[in-house]
Order: structure tokens, then C-alpha cells, then sequence
């Protein structure tokens, strides 16, 4: 988005070492990401109520892989489509109209389950609409924040972005797993949609110069020269690597989470929000952490570290049978997983030039969500041969072993 700058004056001592919430004197990013917080924890309120619904419908974890599945297809076709809008179009525009649509569908989500008439199908068919619209949304989102910042707060803008997410998972489950036990899962989808108003209030509030589209350049040539990233920039594509085994491997517990609840851990709606919400508590750590290394640790080894203490978590966490230490567990996967996502994420936009960041966040976004759920599939159909224990731990010993490789056989990834 051309012409929309950040609207504090950045000391050279503040941009040595920039504090950890330093993004958050500027008033457009404060807006934008207080909305984030609210429409997040409803977003992950509904994420709980949904896989809970799936899995007492249908009682096989594999059903919780085929909701992954089903959610990869749109993020794997229409997210790099969604960056090439979102560097064509008015990025606030393209996010006000994905979350009017993505409450809408939390309504009828929401209403379906009330008059009790809800299937499976019903189930797939809007998890997939949801993952079509959040293909659109994610990209604008994402390469919208930079434009709102400091250079030199980029990281953490990104790493607050994170914690918005990541972050509301520590009430938002909590909240639903309460929910759903007094009113049903109904309460969460409903209360998922009043949420998206935080952020629709936000983009209304915000000031920003008036959208200049890039005149003379069809869509198509957008469409070549965001897949030319690819070939011209090498650590695009390392990137991108190393996030999609992180998200293949690495991540799909989260989907999984209410087959361990309940299988595993033996745990009710109130565990399965207290898991949930575990990692969301490792996001806050992951804020301060990234604060501290900036200017200290090269991105890359910072990355390659992260993911791999991620790896080793998410190991000990397929194979931890108490509920206590599962949860410690998961806060720290948190951690690592945060702290690598937003590493990842930064260093994608950074080495793209402005105009070139929603399709940089297209690829991303297809890559990071598109690999993880499409890695459900597989975790879960595992999960039935060997169990889920050792379904997630062997996932978690791939993300060390390629880590470990990448930082022996490319050293320069180190120097990123």
C-alpha cells in the first residue's frame, strides 16, 4: 500500500534496541491489533468449539485430520491469490469484507448447532468456506503491518501480531471450554461472531493515506512476478522450507488436541480449553524473548534454534501421559513456535521489496496453514495405526532432524 507510513518518530537509541511493545505508540497498529486481540480469542473459542463438536460426532481422530484436510485445499489454492489482492487493492478494504463474511458464517455456524439439526457435513463444508475467506484475509492483514511501523519494530509488530493470535488462545479456550459446558457449543460459535466487530470497529477508526494502485500492471503479471520470489530470492525459499516442515510435522497437534484430551489425558471441555490455551502462554515468553534478540542473535540461527527446541517439545508432548506436564509442555511449544513463526515471517518481508509483501504473505500463508492442516491428515490416519502418543512425537523428531541438518549442511542460514 503505497503512501501509508508509520506515524512516530523513531530516536536512533530506540531503534538499537527497540522495546518489546514499542509498536504499540503508533495509533493504527494500536487499533488494528486491540481488534486482533478480541476477534482472536472469539476466533479460538470457535476453533475449540468446532473440534470438540467434530469429535463427539464422530469419536475417530481421523475425522479431526479430514477437518484439517478440508481447510488445506482453499489456504493451498487461493492464499497466494489473496497476496496478489492484497498488493492490489486497499488492504483495510479487503479485511473489512472478510470479517463481515466470516461472521456471517459464525452465525449460521452458530444456528445450525442451536436448532440442532448440524452434521458432519455441515461441519466440513463451512470449516473449508472460513479457510476460503481467512485466504484473503490473512495476506492483506499481515503485509498491512509493516506499513504501520518502524522498520526497526518490524519483528516485534510481527511478534505482537503472534501474541494477538497465539496469545488469545490463553482465554479463548478457557472461555469456550466454560461455554460449551453451560450453554453448548452453539454459545462459543455465536459469541466467535460477535468478535469480528472489534476488528471491523478498528479498520473503520484507523487513518491511513488514501489507496494508489500500481497503474499499467495486469494480474497476471502480478501472479508471475510473486512466483518469480521464488527463484530470485534463495531465502524465500529456504523460508518457506523451513516453515513447511515446522507446519507438516510440527504443528498439527493443535488439531489433534481434542483426540489427546480425551483419549490421552482422559480430560472434559474445561481440559481441552486449558491445553488449548497453553500455548497462547508460551506467545507472551516468545514477546520478550524476540525483544531481547534483536540485535543480539542472527534471525537465522534465531529461527533454526526456535524450530528445533519447538521439535523437542512437541516429542516430549506425544509422549506425556500426565496432564500437568502436557501443559507445561505445550507452553513451551508456544514458545519455540512463535518465536520461529514470527522470525520466519519478518525475514519474508524484509527481503521483499513493500509492493512484493502481500504475495510474500500469499506464499507464506499457504505454506504455514496449508501444511499443517494438510499434515493433520496424516497425523491422524497415524494416530490410528500407532496411537496418538507416538503419532505427534515422531512428527516432533522430523522437525529436529531437518533443523539440525539445515544448520550443519547451510551455515549461511545462521547469518540471516
Amino acid at each position: 500500500m503505497k503512501g501509508v507510513v508509520s506515524d512516530e518518530i523513531v530516536t536512533p537509541a530506540a531503534a538499537e534496541h527497540p522495546r518489546p511493545f514499542a509498536p504499540l505508540r503508533h495509533r493504527n497498529f494500536r487499533l488494528l491489533w486491540t481488534g486482533l486481540v478480541v476477534s482472536n480469542a472469539g476466533g479460538w473459542m470457535q476453533f475449540t468449539a468446532l473440534g470438540y463438536l467434530m469429535d463427539q460426532l464422530t469419536r475417530a481422530p481421523v475425522y479431526l485430520g479430514v477437518l484439517g484436510l478440508v481447510q488445506a485445499v482453499p489456504r493451498l489454492l487461493f492464499a497466494f491469490l489473496g497476496g496478489v489482492l492484497a498488493d492490489r487493492m486497499d488492504r483495510r478494504v479487503v479485511l473489512f469484507t472478510t470479517n463481515v463474511i466470516a461472521m456471517a458464517s459464525s452465525v449460521v455456524l452458530g444456528l445450525l448447532t442451536l436448532l440442532g439439526i448440524v452434521q458432519v457435513w455441515h461441519l466440513l463444508v463451512i470449516a473449508a468456506f472460513n479457510s476460503l475467506v481467512m485466504s484473503f484475509d490473512m495476506p492483506s492483514r499481515q503485509s498491512l503491518t509493516p506499513s504501520l511501523v518502524a522498520e526497526s519494530e518490524v519483528l516485534q509488530a510481527v511478534s505482537l501480531n503472534s501474541l494477538a493470535f497465539n496469545g488469545s488462545s490463553v482465554f479463548g479456550p478457557a472461555v469456550a471450554g466454560v461455554v460449551i459446558s453451560l450453554v453448548g457449543t452453539y454459545g462459543a460459535f455465536f459469541l466467535n461472531g460477535v468478535s469480528y466487530l472489534a476488528v471491523i470497529w478498528a479498520l473503520v477508526a484507523m487513518r491511513l493515506p488514501a489507496f494508489e494502485a500500481e497503474a499499467g500492471v495486469s494480474f497476471r503479471q502480478d501472479i508471475r512476478e510473486g512466483l518469480q520470489l521464488l527463484s530470485r530470492h534463495r531465502v524465500v525459499l529456504v523460508l518457506l522450507g523451513v516453515v513447511a516442515v515446522l507446519s507438516f510435522f510440527g504443528r498439527p497437534y493443535i488439531r489433534l488436541m481434542p483426540a489427546v484430551a480425551r483419549e490421552v489425558l482422559q480430560v472434559g471441555p474445561e481440559g481441552l480449553g486449558a491445553l488449548q490455551a497453553a500455548p497462547g502462554a508460551g506467545t507472551f515468553l516468545a514477546v520478550f524473548v524476540i525483544g531481547w534478540s534483536v540485535a543480539r542473535v542472527a534471525r537465522g540461527r534465531l529461527l533454526l534454534v526456535a524450530a528445533f527446541a519447538m521439535g523437542a517439545m512437541v516429542t516430549l508432548f506425544g509422549l506425556s501421559k500426565s496432564f500437568p506436564l502436557s501443559v507445561a509442555l505445550l507452553v513451551a511449544i508456544g514458545l519455540g513456535q512463535s518465536v520461529a513463526m514470527a522470525t520466519a515471517n519478518t525475514l519474508m518481508q524484509t527481503t521483499v521489496t513493500p509492493g512484493q509483501r502481500g504475495r510474500a504473505m500469499g506464499l507464506f500463508g499457504t505454506v504455514a496453514f496449508g501444511m499443517m492442516a494438510l499434515g493433520t491428515l496424516p497425523a491422524g490416519a497415524l494416530a490410528e495405526w500407532l496411537g496418538l502418543s507416538w503419532s505427534l512425537a515422531l512428527g516432533g523428531v522430523v522437525v529436529m532432524a531437518v533443523m539440525l541438518l539445515l544448520a550443519l549442511a547451510a551455515p549461511t542460514i545462521n547469518r540471516l
